[in-house]
């Protein structure tokens, strides 16, 4: 039992165990806020049984230790670091409670409503409402291992009934799986509905099985296993706001209000940063097609990638969408200073995050858009500038810090970070040239291991690819010339007789000589 609990760590790993040519295993690793959370629940659940206090208290220690461990080595998402954990025992013990003290108020409601068969209400305990919850607020993974606990120990306290542990744990399953992508109220309601079904399929099955029960007993059963889905629904809708706020959440309703184009930090980008902003904005119809291509989470993808690039606000004319046709302010910089100005624009946006409160989802993402890749454009130009007899330049000087993208929807915004930027530079962009380009780049991206660290596989990448063409091509698309009516084709010669000078208008393709030395220089700039 002691060596479970030394391998507690946020990731499954063993965090504690000693290190190679390090000091060993130290009492400051030592996990004492998860052993403190381990004793709590177990102490709750054997106040709850009083009768069986200590071996119930043992037990309960045991069955979490080894399943906290398990899950942790062998399911991929499951990785609830201390505040996560903090948040499960308290939704587990609160449940728990709720269902000990419903099976107290159950004999009194029985008495006012003798009609009502007492067993009835025992089907009606939303016990899935906690799965709901963890699948919105953290992920399907660890509601599975929720429900799979909340279940058993809810049948346990159900006189140890064994029907009543599954019939929890379909029902918290089936709830969880439909609130996956919770954008708005309606899916809840939808979802308690699919519960109430469920719960009523899972009671006949029960009453077949058994082959007894009074027919107006069994009627009332089904109704209260079908508001039981109903009432969990409604009380998830209603906590959700409360657990965003306590532990500072990111869920898919929180991200429907950072998507509002009057956010204050959105403003802020439009006005001081137009280019990141259009830019921004771009990459975020990129990256919802892709999640949507590969079942990544879109909203959370494309809400990303509004903020993604927040940090350049700070600096808005040392970025090259935002200068226009002005003097370029990197050519009286040292190139070592205006690597560090362009990796300073990823800390400044996780300063902005906290600030505006966008939450850890979003924040992670913002510090991953980048991962540890190469600033090119200016290292090569240290390379060209560099003395080797007094010293030499240093690359990682010129990459970003990272880390690496560790979720399918941060690698969904590097990748379209970059395809986004590097079709900027194109003379002629048009559809096969971009095709070409798309490929370069995610070829580029993936052979520098900026994609090791996070879901995407090379089948996602080619569907990435499939995605990015068409809403490239039709971003870039060719306009025609429009020809001038008549009336107004005479009116023009007569000026023209006069002292202006009509010209001719400019297609889609024509551009100024100075466009297009910087469009060559943004390729070299872009190791292209």
């Amino acid at each position: 039992m002691t060596g479970i609990f030394l391998n507690f760590s946020p990731r499954g790993g063993h965090k504690n165990s000693p290190q190679p040519g390090g000091r060993g295993w130290s009492l400051r690793k030592f996990p004492w806020k998860r052993i403190g959370l381990l004793l709590f629940l177990a102490a709750a659940v054997g106040w709850l049984l009083p009768a069986q206090a200590l071996g119930t208290s043992l037990l309960v220690i045991l069955i979490l230790a080894i399943l906290f461990e398990f899950a942790s080595a062998n399911i991929r998402k499951f990785s609830p670091d201390d505040k996560d954990l903090l948040f499960l025992t308290l939704l587990l013990v609160l449940m728990l409670v709720v269902t000990k003290a419903s099976l107290a108020v159950i004999p009194l409601i029985g008495q006012a409503l003798p009609e009502i068969p007492s067993s009835a209400y025992v089907y009606g305990i939303g016990i899935a409402a906690g799965a709901m919850l963890v699948r919105i607020v953290l992920n399907s993974e660890t509601a599975l291992v929720f429900s799979l606990v909340a279940s058993t120990f809810a049948g346990w306290l159900l006189e140890s009934s064994f029907f009543f542990s599954v019939y929890f744990f379909i029902g918290s399953i089936v709830g969880a799986h439909s609130v996956g992508f919770c954008e708005d109220r309606t899916i809840l309601v939808k979802a308690g509905v699919k519960v109430g079904l469920v719960n009523v399929l899972m009671i006949l099955c029960q009453n077949l099985i058994g082959e007894t029960g009074i027919v107006s007993e069994v009627g009332f059963n089904l109704l209260f296993g079908f508001l039981g889905g109903v009432v969990a629904a409604i009380v998830v809708l209603g906590v959700v706001p409360i657990v965003e706020w306590v532990f500072r959440y990111t869920t898919n309703i929180k991200l429907l209000e950072l998507a509002n184009m009057n956010h204050p930090l959105l403003k802020r980008m439009i006005l001081e940063a137009p280019g990141t902003y259009h830019h921004s904005i771009v990459v975020s119809t990129l990256v919802e097609s892709a999640a949507r291509s590969v079942k990544a989470n879109p909203l959370l993808a494309r809400v990303s990638a509004y903020y993604h690039d927040i940090g350049k606000i700070n600096k808005p004319l040392y970025f090259v969408e935002n200068q226009g046709r002005n003097e370029n302010k990197h050519d009286k910089l040292a190139p070592s200073m205006s690597s560090l100005i362009l990796i300073s624009h990823v800390k400044d946006g996780l300063e902005l995050a906290r600030e505006y409160k966008l939450g850890r989802k979003i924040s992670n993402i913002i510090q991953q858009h980048h991962g540890t890749s190469l600033i090119s454009y200016f290292y090569q130009r240290a390379k060209e500038q560099e003395n080797p007899e007094f010293e030499s330049v240093d690359e990682g000087a010129y990459r970003y810090h990272g880390p690496k993208p560790q979720t399918k929807e941060a690698g969904l915004v590097l990748l379209a970070d970059a395809v986004e930027a590097a079709s900027r530079t194109l003379l002629q962009p048009t559809a096969a040239h971009l095709q070409g380009l798309v490929q370069r780049i995610i070829n580029t991206i993936f052979t520098d291991g900026q994609l090791d660290e996070c879901e995407l596989t090379l089948k996602d990448l080619h569907q990435i690819a499939k995605s990015f063409n068409p809403i490239l091509a039709g971003i870039h698309h060719q306009r025609i010339d429009y020809p001038m009516p008549a009336a107004r084709e005479s009116a023009g010669k007569k000026r023209n007789n006069g002292d202006f000078h009509k010209q001719p208008a400019k297609t889609g393709r024509d551009r100024h000589p100075e466009d297009k030395k910087s469009g060559e220089e943004d390729l070299r700039r872009l190791g292209l």
